[in-house]
């Protein structure tokens, strides 16, 4: 079975690569700019750079089976919504316009939990849409092009919606532990709400589950750990691994957020930069936003290995071996 996947040099793209000791033969489709030596090893993967131009695209897509497009554009400071819309919606739709074209069979899809928003817990794959930012509107615009693109066609999609991604290669949150460790990180609001860290093997594992698997055709699936826990004990399990406690002082929700949003617009209007705190990251640590896994594990066999505990040292391991705390 040939196999193009789109996003390979990212956090979960580079650890999908690891997993690969199967028969299939690969495609991975990159930038130009991309750096791909950490791929050299691969005896049945292709490296193609690209511009994703149409011409290109239908000449990577012969005879390929199934898709996995991996590629998102993040938030961050600076980042335009033409930007988001760029990479989430236009290049996705023209990715799927050519699998239409090539006759694939399945395009997989990642997208994330929160094009539902937050303020629910264990929320499943039916609630209906409520993103908050423009990178979950642009991925919710995404999921309803892929559904729209393919749902009159023959080829299947699969939309997989990987919860709270942690995990050696994730130097997103590096800043944050360190924080912890040196006792500079002050939780403000209760600590009571619940989030849904997973890990990143078990969201690779999600994504195989769906590959070529027809209880997956035409469905979304949230992939996450067997169990949600509060915001305290995510924290506690960080601060208990460097013998530290975290700092609580709770001003509640609201005075949270409005201090937040100050700071917020001093960083980004002076700094010219994210600040050290944001609206954003209190409601990530102040509202429900946790998913059942119950359909994935029911219809394609997706089994949760990691919860936060094992994770957490496995990931503060590889930050320790690549000396970035």
């Amino acid at each position: 079975m040939k196999i193009l996947v789109t996003g390979i040099t990212g956090f979960i793209g580079r650890n999908f690569a690891r997993t690969i000791n199967d028969e299939n033969e690969y495609i991975f489709l990159v930038r130009n700019n991309s750096k791909v030596e950490f791929l050299k090893d691969y005896s049945n993967v292709n490296v193609v750079k690209t511009d994703f131009s149409k011409k290109e695209l239908s000449e990577s897509l012969k005879d390929v089976e199934i898709v996995v497009h991996m590629i998102g554009q993040m938030g961050g400071y600076g980042v335009s919504r033409e930007q988001f819309e760029k990479i989430n919606c236009d290049l996705t739709r023209n990715i799927l316009k050519v699998c239409v074209e090539t006759k694939i069979k399945q395009f997989i899809y990642l997208s994330t939990p929160g094009v539902q928003g937050f303020g629910k817990r264990l929320c499943v794959e039916t609630e209906p849409y409520a993103p908050r930012n423009i990178y979950e509107e642009t991925k919710e615009e995404a999921e309803r092009i892929v559904i729209s693109i393919l749902e009159n066609t023959n080829v299947k999609y699969t939309i997989i919606r990987p919860d709270f991604v942690y995990g050696p290669g994730d130097y997103r949150r590096i800043k944050m532990y360190k924080n912890i460790r040196d006792k500079k990180f002050v939780l403000t609001t209760s600590g009571t709400s619940y989030l849904h860290p997973t890990y990143v093997d078990d969201v690779v594992q999600g994504i195989r589950c769906a590959i070529g698997n027809e209880k997956s055709y035409n469905e979304i699936f949230n992939i996450s750990a067997l169990n949600d826990i509060t915001v305290k004990e995510y924290l506690r399990i960080i601060a208990d691994y460097f013998g530290v406690k975290v700092l609580h002082i709770n001003i509640g929700y609201r005075g949270s957020y409005f201090l937040a949003g100050i700071i917020e617009k001093f960083y980004n209007l002076i700094l010219k930069r994210d600040g050290f705190v944001s609206k954003n990251k209190i409601d990530f640590l102040s509202i429900d936003h946790s998913t059942s896994c119950e359909k994935a594990q029911k219809m394609i066999g997706y089994k949760p290995q990691y919860d936060f505990k094992i994770g957490f040292i496995k990931t503060i391991q590889w930050c320790e071996d690549n000396n970035l705390l």
